[in-house]
């Protein structure tokens, strides 16, 4: 029996050099599971050993260390294969609960909260100890069967996605922690004191250590040499976060001369131009993340330093603690030269080729347009009422768009100028109108208003018919929803859907004060022209019913625009 004892000693120290051999990744939890292993073994050699109760009570509180640590630790080797990334606060949480049911274990032989008594006698010379369980000890059976069912579930789930983890491997940790428990059942089955574990963890950590080597070696085998060649083709400066100097390696060094005497712990913006700039960009940074510690980025690029005709593109990154705080900065130095200077040699190329695009760009844009507006003035030639209306509307859309533009609302240039190009389209629907509505010379019936709302409907199909492969899509979803919408009220009361609020497209929004005002100011066969003073006033009082309050509000401080552009047009209303 002896001999059974040190043979698993002496193989579970052997497999740990081993580990020292093919352990490519430096895996933390494989080191941990061969170091409690060893003490495990080592621990039921001195209970074969111990010569009195003492003694045997230690032996077993050191044989517990693996069935306690064990399965918590080979469930952390599965999620490394697998390849799920547990969160440092959670490893610590698990970490910190077994600690707590290993204190329960050491409790044994001062309080009965783990056992309820143990006794032992003697067979052979050796002491055997008789124990009484305590509700307590079920914990330990309860988490070493949830770690393997957890390892079950993991393996499982990564099975599903593809390009995870290659089965194999996991069905051989698997099955290693299978033997063990099969083993443990059995050895708490048969009457006779046989260590069936000692072996049992030795095949545990045969089949996680392969696995774990299988699934490591092809990423990171050749890692090491490209970690060590990059670190000697990239600069890395660190600092605290005081910003002050923690080190650097020699690349940073040969780059910066005043980096090989700047001493650790000296903030080092003071020592020459270029510092100062990478420092400003720090300060930057750091600013940022101060105001959003829960979205910091882990890397950005801040800078280009020119020295000595060679360019250098510099990022910031941040270092963290376990909390995920910042706590400093690492800046990588790359030499970019070779990139920069091939750049160089292409942008006049490109500026040109550029220039020249844009120019062929505007003219098939232009065209387009006036396509698009020759359209839209032929379905309005068919409407003896509204003569003109496309024109001046979009010339409205136009003088609108520049007021919101230096509003602070946020419109973006771009934006706003497609609305201007959309502008023609708002009433393309009507082409779907019957002409006896369309042309008649008095109010519709409200019969002929139901079929005459059915423009903005098959107006926004038409849009999407027209420009769907030949705008880009952004646009097309603007032109779409200009003429979808702009009958559409803030209160819910519009048409075709009855949005309300800011469910209706913004540039909705805009087009319907557009759209209203040249029908209050025009001439058409049930009204005459309202003057500006009217038109002016009903769009005040319709703001925040009809209109958008906000937009309303800038509408009408284009007044004097709007008068001087009305005033002027040779259009009949």
């Amino acid at each position: 029996m002896l001999a059974v004892y040190i043979t698993s000693l002496a193989l579970s120290i052997i497999l740990y050099f081993i580990l020292f051999v093919i352990d490519v990744k430096d895996n933390l939890f494989q080191h941990l599971m061969m170091i409690i292993i060893i003490f495990t073994n080592i621990g039921a050699l001195l209970s074969y050993l111990s010569t009195n109760y003492r003694e045997a009570l230690l032996a077993n509180k050191l044989v517990y260390l693996s069935g306690i640590f064990l399965p918590m630790l080979f469930f952390f080797c599965v999620c490394d294969v697998c390849h799920f990334r547990l969160r440092k606060r959670y490893e610590l949480l698990l970490l910190g609960i077994q600690s707590v049911l290993y204190f329960l274990v050491c409790t044994t032989g001062f309080s009965d909260i783990y056992y309820k008594s143990v006794s032992y006698y003697v067979d052979n010379g050796q002491i055997i100890l008789i124990k009484e369980y305590a509700p307590l000890h079920s914990l330990y059976i309860i988490t070493m069967f949830a770690y393997f069912i957890a390892s079950i579930a993991l393996s499982i789930r990564a099975s599903i996605k593809k390009n995870v983890v290659n089965h194999k491997d996991v069905l051989l940790m698997l099955l290693g922690a299978g033997v063990n428990l099969a083993c443990f059942i059995i050895q708490k089955l048969l009457p006779q004191d046989i260590d069936l574990m000692s072996y049992a963890y030795i095949v545990l950590m045969c089949c996680t250590m392969y696995s774990l080597y299988r699934a490591n070696v092809y990423d990171v085998l050749d890692n090491k040499n490209i970690a060590y060649d990059q670190l000697n083709s990239v600069g890395y400066i660190t600092l605290n976060k005081k910003l002050e100097f923690m080190g650097c390696n020699d690349y940073a060094a040969d780059i910066f001369d005043e980096l090989k005497d700047c001493h650790v712990g000296k903030k080092i913006d003071t020592i020459s131009p270029n510092l100062g700039k990478i420092i400003d960009g720090v300060k930057r940074y750091s600013t940022v993340v101060a105001d959003a510690p829960k979205k910091m980025h882990h890397h950005i690029k801040f800078s280009t330093i020119n020295i000595e005709q060679k360019h250098y593109e510099t990022k910031i990154h941040t270092i963290e603690n376990i909390k995920n705080r910042c706590v400093g900065y690492t800046i990588e130095i790359v030499d970019n030269t070779t990139h920069y200077r091939v750049v160089e040699l292409t942008t006049k190329y490109n500026d040109d080729l550029e220039k020249e695009v844009k120019e062929k760009t505007d003219r098939i844009r232009a065209i387009q347009d006036k396509t698009i507006l020759g359209m839209a003035q032929m379905v309005e030639s068919r409407d003896l009422s509204t003569g003109g209306h496309i024109r001046r509307t979009s010339d409205v859309v136009r003088i609108f768009a520049d007021k919101l533009a230096k509003s602070g609302l946020g419109m973006s240039r771009e934006f706003l100028n497609l609305v201007v190009r959309s502008a023609p389209m708002h009433d393309l629907g009507k082409i779907g109108v019957d002409d006896a509505i369309l042309r008649k010379n008095g109010k519709f019936t409200p019969e002929e208003y139901e079929q005459m709302k059915t423009h903005s409907t098959i107006g926004c199909k038409m849009v999407k018919d027209i420009l769907t492969d030949v705008e880009e899509p952004y646009f097309v979803q603007i032109a779409h929803n200009v003429a979808h919408y702009h009958h559409e009220k803030v209160n819910g009361t519009g048409y075709p859907e009855g949005l309300s609020g800011n469910a209706i497209p913004i540039e909705a929004r805009i087009m319907a004060l557009a759209d209203v005002f040249d029908a209050l100011v025009s001439k058409r066969c049930y009204k005459d022209a309202f003057s500006y003073d009217k038109a002016f006033q009903i769009i005040k009082e319709d703001s925040g019913s009809h209109f958008d309050a906000t937009l309303a509000e800038i509408f009408l401080s284009c007044r004097p625009e709007l008068e001087e552009y009305y005033n002027n047009s040779n259009t009949e209303s």
